[in-house]
Formats: structure tokens, sequence, C-alpha cells
């Protein structure tokens, strides 16, 4: 699963182990039993002066343990996982693969999805974590919600593919012709987290993260390129742009090209040029990772534009019109219907040209 770190693990106990006093805003304690591709859709409305609300999915045992607690907290715009066991809270995990907000007096809707590996967490419609089970999920009885939220809805599906989305969401966008269709941008200005207006002279708007741009299986062909336009922000980690086969997290869709820029600071404190990593999933399966330091000319702070062509046998990677490796096939790029990107960098634009 594509995965980009966010916030930290830590073993605080002020989020996630405080219990929350009061009547439950939902309790269900005959959930029957729970199997993979079952979703619970919890939505509601963050109280005008609300912090903090938890979701508890619990085991009818003795210990009245929890496979799993969501923590959310407003003030510190988190969404915290945790598990008890025998009276004992394990770790608490705070990681999100993309930064998200929290806001009081505002709706909310909580995807929670019980896969055999892990349990996926998705808000309004974006992944947020996954976690791995430190309990039979099977085993889980009830749910109990409670909090500084009112409106308080459940709902429980099995679902092939995750997260679910919106009708309609600035975050996935069909490629009109040949370029990014941001007609839908004017969603935008409720999603501050994402979406800002560039300083520069033109003001331009920026696209959101993660975003997904999508075309027609075929659309990319023999000596297209698909061109991204970004800025790298100030402190990066890491940014990643994929090509592959839906816009789904769950199951792992396939990959052609996982492209990762890996940034790390240097003994003097500098971040310096990231390292490359390429990367493939087909038939269930990662194709093994190659990492290379190549000279980018990425630099905190700088624009770029990165090009990825469809070559008779591999991709061909450009940065700034400059060629930087290339990639040979291990999955057939006739495929390709969406280009995926996430990360520390500011997006501008997303488009594929012919040769």
């Amino acid at each position: 699963m594509l995965a980009y770190c966010f916030g930290k693990t830590s073993d605080s106990t002020e989020s996630l182990n405080a219990d929350i006093e009061g009547d439950p805003k939902y309790q269900n304690n005959k959930l029957g039993r729970i199997q993979e591709g079952l979703s619970f859709f919890v939505s509601g409305n963050i109280l005008r002066h609300g912090d903090r609300f938890i979701i508890d999915f619990g085991l009818d045992n003795a210990n009245k343990d929890i496979a799993l607690r969501v923590a959310c907290r407003v003030s510190s715009n988190s969404l915290g996982r945790n598990a008890r066991i025998k009276h004992i809270w394990g770790v608490e995990e705070t990681n999100s693969a993309i930064p998200f907000r929290l806001n009081s007096c505002s709706t909310f809707e909580i995807q929670v999805l019980f896969t055999i590996d892990n349990i996926l967490i998705a808000l309004n419609g974006l992944h947020i974590a996954k976690f791995a089970h430190r309990l039979p999920f099977h085993d889980i009885r009830s749910i109990d919600i409670r909090g500084d939220i009112t409106d308080v809805h459940v709902e429980r599906n099995i679902v092939t593919d995750y997260p679910t989305r919106p009708d309609k969401t600035p975050h996935i966008v069909r490629l009109g012709g040949r370029y990014a269709n941001t007609s839908n941008l004017e969603d935008l200005e409720s999603e501050a987290d994402y979406c800002e207006l560039a300083t520069t002279d033109t003001a331009e708007r920026l696209l959101p993260l993660p975003y997904y741009a999508t075309f027609d299986k075929g659309f990319f062909d023999l000596g297209y390129s698909i061109g991204v336009r970004g800025h790298v922000r100030l402190n990066p980690h890491t940014f990643k742009v994929a090509l592959q086969v839906g816009q789904n997290v769950w199951p792992q869709p396939t990959i052609a090209l996982l492209l990762e820029f890996r940034f790390t600071r240097q003994r003097d404190g500098e971040t310096g040029e990231p390292v490359i990593a390429r990367n493939s999933f087909a038939n269930g399966k990662w194709t093994g990772e190659i990492k290379s330091e190549l000279a980018t000319g990425l630099r905190p702070g700088a624009d770029f534009h990165l090009i990825v062509v469809r070559g008779r046998k591999s991709f061909e990677i450009y940065m700034n019109d400059k060629p930087v490796t290339d990639y040979p096939y291990k999955v057939n790029p006739k495929y390709v219907d969406t280009c995926f990107i996430a990360g520390d960098i500011k997006l501008f634009s997303v488009d594929i040209e012919s040769d």
C-alpha cells in the first residue's frame, strides 16, 4: 500500500487512553461476526466548541478489551489509534498518510475497514492510516461512540474497494483533452488544509494533495508524456508519483511505476538532493525497489517540472527538461489509467502531452 507519513508514533497517554464520561452518542453491543471487507461509516457533526470524540470497537470478554480506539482531537488536529488488552493500553499511533484538518462546528465521516492484514481508516473519503491488528478482529462485538459530537449515524456495509469516496471531490480529476479538468476546484475553498493560493504574481491556485489524475486506459499512448509541475516544500521528507490502475487504496492497485523522491538532512543540517526510488506492484507483490542518487537539482523551495515519457521498452524520466533515468516496464503501460501524486510539494498542474 502507498504510505506517506506525517506526524509521529508515540506512547503519549493524553489523547487516547483517557475515557470520555457521559452517555454514549451511539452504542451497539451486538455487531455479530466481523469479516474482511466489512466497513463501518460513522458520520456526525463536531460541536461548536467540541474538541474530542472516540470510536471504540470492543470485545465481549471479561477484560472488556478494545481492539481499536479511534480518538479524534480538534485542538491537536489528530486522529489517533490504539488498543487496550487486559486493561493496559498499547502504543498510540498518530501518524497519517496525508495531512488533514479537523474543525469544530463541522461535519465528518470516518470509514473503518477491516481486512485480514490491517484495519484501514479514512476521513471524508481520504485514506488516513492503517492499524495492525493487536487482537483478533473477528472477536469484535461492539461499537461505542462518545464525545463532543451530535447527529451521529452509523452504517455498515461489505465493500470491495476502499476508500468509499464522495460523488464529487477535488482530489480526483479526470483529464479533459490532455490537461486536468479543474472545473471543480471551486470546492477547494472548504479544504484549506490542502489548497491555497500561490504567492506568485499569477496567484495560481494549487491542486489538492493527494491528487489523482484519471484517464481512459490506452490514453497514455506510446510517445506520450505525463508532466507534473510543482514546488518542493521547505522541509521535505518525500514526494511520490505513481502510474497505476485505478484509485483504490485497498485492494492494492497494480502500479506500473512508483517514483519516489526521498530527502534526507546532511551532516551540516542542510537537505540535499533526494534519493530516487523506483518500483512496481504486479500480481500481488512488489517487483523490487531500485534506488539511485541522481542529479535532479531538486532542493527545498525549488520549482520543478517532472516528465515521464512512455517509451518503447521503458519509462523515460526527465526533470526540468534534463534526462534523469529510465525504468524498464514491469507492467504493460497500456493499462495505466491514473496518475497518483502525494507528498511534500505544492502541486501546480498535471497534463498528458503527445510526442
